[in-house]
């Protein structure tokens, strides 16, 4: 059963200014922007869509675990524990 997705509200307004500007709101950009602010960033996340919904919720590639390059292998294991 999919979790349903969080509905995100924005003003529409652009900040004056930022550290980073994220361009995509798909899960590589949304962790991206999540870890940049924890590090205190001042962090920018631009996305034309909904957060989450666009690509990032058709692409299958993220979660490929099997037929790996053995160099790939605890970046992948990372990742799903991060998951």
């Amino acid at each position: 059963m999919r979790a349903p997705l969080q509905q995100i509200e924005t003003s529409g307004k652009l900040p004056q200014s930022a550290d980073v500007v994220v361009i995509g709101g798909g899960i590589v950009g949304v962790f991206a922007a999540y870890y940049l602010a924890r590090r205190g960033m001042k962090v920018a996340l631009v996305e034309k869509g909904r957060i989450g919904a666009e690509q990032s919720s058709r692409n299958w590639g993220w979660c490929r675990q099997q037929n790996r390059d053995a160099r790939e292998l605890p970046m992948a294991t990372r990742s799903l524990d991060l998951w």
